[in-house]
């Protein structure tokens, strides 16, 4: 019980802290559940949600570091540009078969 309380009072803190990156990680977290989802049932639904949730996560990401940028600002955007890029390339792979 003590565990899960250090935990919950861990997340509290970091909400405290940082709201936008507690929102960002459930995101993300969201995200890869989603993406589990699509892995099993192949619904194209479930990779549309993914997405969005990814892609929101990365606005959110590249947003946060313009308005305040933190010590290690350059490296956060350059991933964040990088998995945008390789998200959306990933997703034109998928789409491109489906089109034609």
């Amino acid at each position: 019980m003590r565990r899960l309380q250090a935990w919950w009072d861990g997340i509290a803190l970091s909400s405290q802290y940082s709201p936008p990156q507690v929102v960002e990680v459930v995101m993300l977290l969201l995200a890869m559940l989603i993406c589990l989802v699509w892995w099993i049932q192949q619904d194209w639904q479930y990779l549309a949600l993914c997405l969005s949730y990814m892609v929101g996560a990365i606005a959110s990401i590249l947003a946060r570091e313009t308005v305040a940028p933190s010590t290690q600002a350059h490296t956060i955007r350059f991933t964040a540009v990088l998995s945008l890029v390789a998200l959306l390339s990933m997703f034109g792979l998928y789409v491109a078969p489906l089109l034609s």
